[in-house]
């Protein structure tokens, strides 16, 4: 895993900010979170729980540059946790407790530009195991992901533009368990702007994807057809339908029609009505080629004294070379209410069925959790206090838990 790289591309964006401060626009802000939380249920088990205090120090920068060149956002921070009892389980190695989303874009504005990212974050390794979002070391890895995009644009008449590009994308995972992969990306584009609230466009892209896993190596080809539409001034319609062949170095391959439809509609100004399906091919991070299906409506109100959404979702995920499948349906919804100028009280809840299905075993799961926290602004400090409860139900036995958590949060922010 070239931790060593990842780093020094970090550093590199870094560095960019002070190349030339003329004519730019430069913001730094220090901040450090300190935090303590009681978990009385840590390693999320049916029977003989674990309980303990956490704390956790996370110092962090945040960067932003802006010049006539280059826009870069850098988000930065060291996330260390400490357990009471469980010191076996304490986050304090440098490689595990970093974290960051660093974006920089070269040439803006221009017929060239070249897109940088770094992603550092914690990630589930496997859906169908015990996880929760809220917990950092129950099948988890922290997760390295570099994106290098360059991109030419090709103005070859007044409405019709040629775009050739390519993308080098590299995860690499603390855990073993996960898969460092590389994928290059070569794509060609022609956009057609039918008029000022329509775009349409295809695409060819091949790419070459490489991994730890060497027999899951394989050659990829997209073709793809999409339209933009505006209608009027509340409705954004997308729409992308394609194919993709996969073909392995083993010389079996796979292949999918691909879709994609995203409704935005803003039925008035405090209220937008989303509605999302995707169809598409993804690798997992134990390195398996998967065909996901997503769908989703969601409802999202927002002004100065209430804000909230609520969400329907499905998806679906079958892996192409292991009999196995994924799926998951539920509702989610949260809402946030100002008490007072500088007091937020804030609410989620979440209900989801899940079924993962495999040659050997079947385990159908209920997960119901809720979650509410009370926030305090004063000046460049932030206070939270938090309360969360997840309960899991499963059909297999020893798999049922459930769990609830206190949080007291602290920030400085400079």
């Amino acid at each position: 895993m070239n931790y060593i790289f990842k780093l020094s591309m970090l550093t590199a964006c870094s560095l960019l900010f002070f190349v030339s401060l003329a004519g730019a626009e430069v913001e730094f802000h220090p901040r450090l979170t300190i935090g303590e939380e009681y978990n009385d249920n840590l390693y999320l088990t049916d029977g003989n729980e674990i309980e303990d205090w956490i704390t956790t120090i996370e110092p962090g920068i945040n960067l932003t540059y802006n010049n006539r060149f280059l826009d870069a956002v850098i988000d930065y921070s060291l996330y260390y946790q400490f357990y009471k009892d469980q010191t076996d389980a304490n986050q304090d190695n440098f490689k595990d407790v970093q974290r960051a989303d660093a974006t920089a874009l070269f040439f803006v504005g221009r017929p060239f530009t070249l897109a940088l990212s770094e992603v550092i974050s914690r990630e589930v390794i496997d859906e169908s195991e015990r996880n929760a979002e809220y917990n950092e070391i129950v099948n988890r890895s922290t997760v390295y992901n570099t994106t290098v995009t360059p991109e030419y644009s090709l103005q070859l008449f007044p409405t019709l533009s040629l775009v050739v590009g390519g993308t080098y994308d590299r995860f690499d995972y603390v855990d073993s368990r996960g898969s460092d992969s590389e994928e290059h990306e070569g794509r060609v584009s022609l956009v057609k702007q039918l008029s000022s609230s329509t775009e349409l466009y295809g695409r060819y892209a091949y790419a070459r994807f490489t991994s730890d896993v060497n027999t899951d190596e394989y050659d990829r080809q997209d073709y793809v057809v999409g339209l933009t539409q505006r209608v009027g001034g509340r409705t954004t319609i997308s729409a992308e339908g394609g194919y993709s062949d996969v073909e392995y170095d083993d010389n079996t391959d796979a292949d999918s029609y691909n879709w994609l439809i995203d409704v935005v509609y803003n039925l008035s100004e405090p209220i937008t009505i989303s509605i999302n399906y995707s169809q598409e091919f993804d690798n997992t991070i134990e390195g398996d080629l998967t065909k996901n299906r997503d769908a989703s409506v969601r409802a999202a109100y927002e002004n100065e004294s209430l804000t909230g959404a609520s969400e329907v979702y499905w998806n679906n995920t079958d892996y192409v070379r292991t009999n196995r499948e994924d799926e998951a349906y539920g509702l989610r919804a949260e809402l946030s209410k100002p008490l007072a100028s500088n007091l937020i009280v804030n609410f989620d809840a979440e209900y989801e069925r899940a079924e993962y299905i495999e040659i050997d075993s079947d385990e159908d799961i209920d997960r119901f959790t809720i979650g509410t926290s009370l926030d305090y602004e004063y000046r460049r400090f932030t206070a939270s206090l938090g309360y969360r409860y997840r309960i899991n139900e499963s059909d297999v036995a020893g798999n049922d838990y459930d769990n609830n958590i206190v949080t007291l949060t602290g920030a400085m922010h400079f």
